[in-house]
């Protein structure tokens, strides 16, 4: 949806210019963000009280139909009222997936590599999506008019849609019904340290959606501002995509420990810093490539990395903890779409790419004492589960 949002906010606005073409792009982008707000943590409490299943067929089901429809806007009130509802779904999707896995791989190395897993599919569909709506748009666009080109996007829209409905079914048959086993509680969820470090988490997967929020918008607007194809957009997130999968594939494989992941979160985040500041600056299409990638892989590393430790340290049940999550990675990717969007409006484009960078940075800053915090963590849980 991501490379041709643009255009159908240029064929939707009486008179399109490129200021209002990137305030709609950004704020469309932070409403299907911002959707889980009200919704994610409702929609894990939901899903540790009836099930995953009925969860996940209802998002998947609900995403399907408002996906639909966002396609074929009437208007701009039509359009951002869909992206609104399409989030609201979505969110339901990811907590309970990811809620399953804890519950039936208590083993901490599988339950790792499970979560990779997901991690992994979730950034297919993630890029695949803007890759296949690029290269799409431009094949439709040989062949329908552009006149004519909402028929054209209908029939894209159908076939994401009954990709859905089709998930929604596979999973009714795979996962079996009934509420999830109830946890028990330990000694070391009463720790004080515990909670410090699930806050700190909480805001470091905030600032991680915060930054991949700022740089899906700031690629496609600095892609538009250097003449990119939609095609060739579609190229880069395909290559996004494949270097995520990458990063992922190698941090949660066999090879690596679940417990060293903690000493990459700071390091990620530095390297992100980087990468999110050079794609404002690169002057050429090619010069986008190398700052790319860098974001990509970062983000693939921390993404599951974030995800895995949350759910190791919660303090509520599985879903619960992980709509959590999803809340507050939902106000952070607001922000940075909508930020985004302002800032390349507002600002000059050093101006533009250094805040992004700033924040972080100040995320990689904060994240210095998590290795050792964590260690505590696990060290005490250990210590007495022994005494037991």
């Amino acid at each position: 949806m991501l490379p041709v949002l643009p255009m159908i906010v240029q064929r939707l606005l009486a008179s399109p210019n490129p200021v209002d073409i990137a305030r709609h792009t950004g704020l469309l982008t932070a409403a299907f963000a911002v959707a889980p707000l009200a919704t994610a943590f409702p929609w894990g409490r939901m899903s540790d009280r009836h099930g995953r299943r009925p969860i996940l067929i209802l998002g998947l089901a609900g995403f399907a139909v408002t996906f639909a429809a966002t396609t074929i806007p009437l208007n701009l009130t039509f359009l951002y009222v869909m992206r609104l509802l399409n989030g609201c779904f979505a969110a339901a999707v990811l907590p309970s997936a990811y809620a399953f896995i804890a519950d039936i791989q208590p083993d901490e190395s599988r339950r790792a590599r499970a979560f990779g897993q997901i991690s992994v599919a979730s950034s297919l569909g993630l890029l695949a999506g803007p890759m296949i709506g690029g290269l799409s748009w431009q094949w439709l666009g040989t062949i329908i008019p552009f006149g004519a080109m909402p028929d054209g996007a209908l029939l894209l829209s159908l076939l994401v849609a009954g990709g859905a409905a089709v998930a929604a079914a596979v999973v009714a048959r795979a996962i079996e019904g009934g509420p999830p086993p109830q946890r028990k509680r330990t000694d070391i969820e009463s720790e004080g340290v515990a909670r410090s470090v699930e806050f700190r988490l909480l805001g470091l997967a905030a600032a991680l959606a915060g930054g991949l929020g700022l740089f899906e918008v700031y690629l496609t607007l600095r892609s538009r501002a250097l003449s990119v194809t939609p095609t060739a957009l579609g190229s880069m997130f395909a290559m996004c995509m494949a270097v995520m999968l990458v990063a992922q594939g190698i941090v949660f494989s066999r090879s690596v420990k679940p417990e060293t992941t903690r000493w990459l979160v700071a390091p990620a985040f530095g390297v992100m810093a980087i990468g999110l500041a050079l794609v404002l600056v690169a002057g050429r299409s090619d010069g986008l490539l190398i700052p790319t990638g860098t974001v990509a892989a970062s983000g693939g590393l921390l993404a599951p990395t974030l995800t895995y430790w949350i759910s190791w340290i919660t303090r509520r049940g599985h879903a619960a903890e992980l709509g959590l999550q999803s809340t507050v990675t939902s106000a952070g990717q607001a922000l940075g779409s909508a930020g985004a969007g302002l800032l390349f409006e507002s600002f000059d484009v050093s101006i533009a790419s250094l805040v992004p960078a700033a924040v972080l940075a100040i995320a990689a800053i904060a994240s210095l004492q998590l290795p050792r915090q964590l260690e505590v963590t696990r060290t005490t849980a250990r210590g007495k589960s022994i005494a037991r």
